[in-house]
């Protein structure tokens, strides 16, 4: 995989990582998070490993270039519902 590239897998899994809480002591703020949803464009990198299995990297987009017409990137959406374990 190249190596600008990170597993999709290893991308969902920091997405998702946070305790579902935002708060703020000094002000006094403080928000609790049930569910999330992103979209978002990202190049993809697809390659097949030594052993035959595929590798599917992701990246959000390293540039933007002004051309005639608009780069093709692709999009996901993901979402995650917070629950209680």
């Amino acid at each position: 995989m190249d190596e600008a590239f990170i597993p999709f897998s290893a991308m969902l899994a920091k997405i998702a990582a946070f305790e579902g809480e935002i708060y703020d002591e000094e002000s006094g703020v403080h928000s609790y998070i049930n569910r999330f949803e992103i979209d978002t464009p990202v190049e993809i990198n697809i390659v097949r490993d030594e052993n035959g299995k595929i590798l599917l990297g992701v990246i959000p987009p390293l540039y933007r270039v002004d051309t005639t017409f608009e780069p093709s990137y692709h999009a996901i959406r993901f979402s995650a519902d917070i629950s209680e374990s």
